[in-house]
């Protein structure tokens, strides 16, 4: 049997086992040590994608429209990823959480780790 544990999760990658800061919002999620790292992977693509943004804004490639419309799509899936990740480790709670939020085009697809 996976032995799961109680997090509470960002979709920036903050990971708490206890609740912390009310300020931030955070998500409970029940994962075993591999899924959370499985998540960490998930938000460090992400991370890595909007870094390639940020990095692409000044050059002349962000002036062409299909070129800004194709970083877009991949940073978008990268963080529909994550949000996958969550929902698919939440609570209840966090499940109906992100259900209210409507982040996620199909609650269906499992996340997938590369």
């Amino acid at each position: 049997m996976k032995d799961r544990k109680i997090y509470y999760v960002s979709p920036k990658g903050d990971v708490f086992p206890i609740k912390t800061d009310q300020s931030l919002q955070l998500f409970e999620i029940k994962a075993t040590e591999n899924e959370l790292n499985q998540f960490r992977v998930a938000v460090e693509q992400f991370n890595s994608s909007e870094d390639a943004e940020k990095e692409d804004f000044w050059s002349l490639a962000h002036f062409k429209e299909k070129e800004v419309d194709k970083d877009r799509n991949i940073t978008h899936s990268k963080l529909l990823e994550v949000y996958k990740w969550i929902y698919t480790l939440g609570t209840p709670k966090t499940k109906l959480e992100i259900e209210r939020m409507n982040v996620l085009p199909s609650l269906n697809e499992k996340p997938t780790f590369r």
